[in-house]
């Protein structure tokens, strides 16, 4: 077997080292000038494929070892082994497949294989791992980007939260020193005001020693006799003045002493970091293409797709609704039936004889509705109200269990893999994953308020009452295809699709409803004013049952029947 020499092969059998300008895939050697020149004229090799050396080279090393020869017996592949999957020489036949009969010509199997469709199939695949590491490597960097973002957040966060505690001691000192110098000013007035009454008794007190001592010099004894009385109890008042003090708190010591408030211990023990620091890892949102996964589920239908030609509803029952103004309706896997009242804030189930099993009221406007399955629930939209969020009741409890607030409107809303996608009016088509109540963007499109969305496999339909339009979208936000015919159909607003890909559409000012083919190229006017419509509005497709449920805004149901 000859090598991927970059030697002649021819020459080097003569012992000459020239080196080899083309490659022959057919001899499975390279050729010099001369060599290459005798190859295409010989009769045995002229319609050979050659190509330039620096070509072959090109090819991965992986490649390179598979040639046109046995690596055992060194003579070139003829056959294929279809039982052992593998090409086989002459002598490989008969030594190692004797038994076997499902031998056939190799050019019969390597026949077109560049444009084969195992071979479009991985060049598919490989576009569709590019593109979703791609969408993966963006979704990282984006994390990358929120996360820097997020810490600057946080700084933001901690640094608020130390002014504020500044500013809260600051005020506590400020408070205190206020009551320190009140107290002081307090105590010192007091203490003044003794000093000052002190003084004025010694000042008494000499003047009364120093008359003493000038009665005793120059007074008579009478006259000392008759103002001893007077002395004395001038002497006794004073006396009694003192006594008052030592007895009263006036000559109390005074100090300032300081109590700390105990909360500052303990927060000196307890508050020993301002916080934690930690991550939360929520599920990834990325919605990965799976183009063969597609095609895989294609090519087993579980269920035959009626065309549209074909399709015929009849009613099968009649439901009193009891209110008006229903925006969204759907049917319960056991028969049940929800509808959404938009101004009365409420969603009412009615049992499968028509007769209301019970009502839950809403804490916003009632949109539109979809029944999961997963957790036996209802997820309500709120519509354009002030409060942004969707509401999810509990059927076997009868009440609402949670709600979860958004940041847009919520408008038509859809089931698909468990997570809901609803339509966010300017804010395009979004998907909320109901366990961390994450949301990403589906479709980018502006999308007109009040418009319905429905999903089939890897496709998602919304309609636009204003402009009278039909959009498809796949999950990649690529348009697929737009209806626009307003003969047939006006403001539409309620979509479904059924288990064949027939998209069915509520047209609220042509009072019908059209049918549209898969690819969105035919359509059909199925019901009309004649089958009870008059500004249908919401509309549903059970699968389970093969039921339309159609309700008009001014009350009043139907649900039909395919047959």
């Amino acid at each position: 077997m000859a090598t991927a020499s970059k030697s002649c092969g021819v020459c080097e059998l003569r012992h000459i080292t020239t080196p080899s300008l083309i490659w022959c895939t057919e001899c499975d050697e390279g050729l010099c000038t001369e060599c290459s020149e005798h190859h295409s004229l010989s009769k045995s090799s002229r319609s050979h494929r050659v190509i330039p050396i620096v070509e072959y080279q090109k090819l991965p090393a992986e490649i390179l070892k598979y040639t046109q020869y046995c690596t055992k017996h060194d003579k070139k592949y003829q056959f294929y082994c279809q039982k052992h999957e593998c090409p086989c020489c002459s002598k490989g036949i008969v030594e190692n497949h004797k038994e076997c009969h499902d031998i056939v010509e190799l050019d019969d199997i390597i026949h077109n294989a560049k444009t084969s469709n195992a071979l479009c199939e991985i060049e598919e695949t490989l576009v569709e791992v590019a593109e979703n590491l791609q969408k993966i490597r963006q979704h990282q960097q984006d994390n990358l980007t929120t996360f820097k973002e997020k810490r600057k957040e946080i700084e933001k966060e901690i640094m608020k939260t130390r002014i504020k505690i500044n500013n809260h001691l600051d005020k506590l000192q400020e408070d205190l020193m206020k009551q320190l110098y009140a107290v002081e000013e307090k105590e010192n007035l007091k203490m003044c005001q003794l000093l000052s009454s002190l003084e004025k008794k010694e000042k008494e007190i000499a003047d009364c020693q120093r008359n003493i001592m000038n009665i005793k010099q120059h007074g008579t004894d009478l006259q000392i006799f008759l103002s001893m009385q007077q002395i004395e109890e001038d002497v006794h008042s004073k006396d009694k003045f003192l006594q008052s003090l030592v007895e009263g708190e006036n000559l109390k010591q005074q100090s300032l002493s300081y109590k700390k408030n105990t909360s500052l211990h303990n927060i000196m023990s307890d508050f020993v970091s301002f916080g934690e620091v930690h991550t939360e890892a929520k599920s990834c949102d990325i919605v990965l293409i799976k183009k063969k996964v597609k095609q895989a589920q294609m090519m087993v239908p579980t269920v035959q797709s009626r065309s549209i030609e074909n399709i015929k509803l009849i009613t099968h029952k009649l439901i009193n609704t009891e209110r008006k103004c229903i925006y969204g309706c759907c049917i319960l896997p056991d028969g049940r039936l929800a509808f959404a009242y938009y101004s009365d804030c409420k969603v009412i189930v009615f049992n499968i004889n028509g007769l209301k099993d019970f009502e839950v009221n809403m804490p916003s406007y009632a949109h539109d509705v979809v029944y999961i399955g997963r957790d036996n629930t209802l997820a309500v939209t709120s519509g354009n109200a002030d409060k942004k969020l969707i509401t999810i009741i509990d059927v076997d409890r009868k009440q609402i269990r949670k709600t979860v607030l958004l940041d847009s409107n919520c408008f038509g809303i859809a089931l698909k893999d468990n997570r809901l996608i609803y339509s966010a009016a300017d804010k395009g088509i979004r998907m909320i994953n109901l366990h961390d109540e994450s949301t990403c963007v589906i479709v980018g499109d502006k999308m007109q308020q009040f418009s319905y969305i429905a999903t089939y496999r890897d496709n998602i339909y919304q309609t636009n009452t204003t402009r009278s339009t039909v959009t498809c979208h796949n999950l990649q936000d690529k348009l697929q295809w737009t209806f626009l015919n307003e003969s047939v159909l006006r403001n539409p607003y309620g979509i479904a699709v059924d288990n064949g890909g027939n998209v069915y559409v509520a047209g609220f000012g042509s009072a019908n409803v059209v049918v549209i083919s898969p690819d969105g190229q035919q359509y059909r006017e199925v019901l009309t004013a004649s089958d009870g419509l008059k500004d249908p509005v919401p509309l549903h497709y059970s699968e389970s049952k093969n039921q339309l449920l159609v309700a008009n805004l001014s009350g009043k149901a139907h649900l039909f029947n395919f047959v």
